[in-house]
């Protein structure tokens, strides 16, 4: 019978939540829907909501890797990193040294685009030229959402670890029962 621990190499609700909606937001967005359009404006609040959330949660009653001072890269984050490059180690649960980095510039890119975007709409906004820095965020975010979508092909490939099943919903009865790293 399965352990009912948590399992490290999944992400808990919230945060596939928040992750999938946020991405959905940024394809709209970005890709789809037409600048200015009322869709467009609303995405970009709820962009804003889930991120809070998301922050929110990590503050309070997010376990593990999903806590936010998880999320905060050290020396050792960065040396380890280098380890499992070099010697091809197995997966681990949470975060290295540079995807906590891109997960703090993915979130601020995020409000910054979304935050640009209301200023513009703003009179002193339309007057500082927050329009030339709305459409700077968008390709700024388009760079960021490249180097993640390669750095987790990268990553997949280098550990022999599929990352994205680990955000992906857990069918009941198939969870791996792992050691759980404690939140100190």
């Amino acid at each position: 019978m399965p352990s009912k621990k948590a399992d490290p190499f999944h992400w808990d609700s919230l945060v596939r939540l928040t992750h999938w909606g946020v991405a959905a937001i940024c394809i709209g967005n970005l890709w789809l829907n037409e600048t200015g359009e009322e869709w467009h404006e609303r995405l970009g609040y709820l962009a804003i909501a889930l991120i809070s959330l998301r922050l929110a949660w990590g503050l309070s009653f997010a376990k593990g890797h999903a806590r936010l001072r998880a999320l905060i890269p050290s020396r050792e984050d960065f040396r380890q990193q280098v380890v499992e490059l070099r010697e091809r180690t197995p997966p681990a649960p949470g975060h290295h040294g540079s995807g906590k980095l891109a997960v703090w510039t993915l979130w601020l890119l995020i409000l910054a685009t979304a935050g640009t975007g209301w200023f513009q709409n703003t009179e002193m906004g339309f007057e500082l030229g927050a329009d030339d820095w709305h459409v700077w965020c968008t390709w700024a975010l388009q760079g960021m959402i490249a180097l993640h979508l390669l750095a987790i092909l990268f990553t997949s490939w280098r550990q022999r670890s599929n990352l994205v099943k680990r955000m992906m919903p857990r069918r009941r009865g198939k969870a791996r029962a792992l050691p759980q790293e404690s939140d100190a």
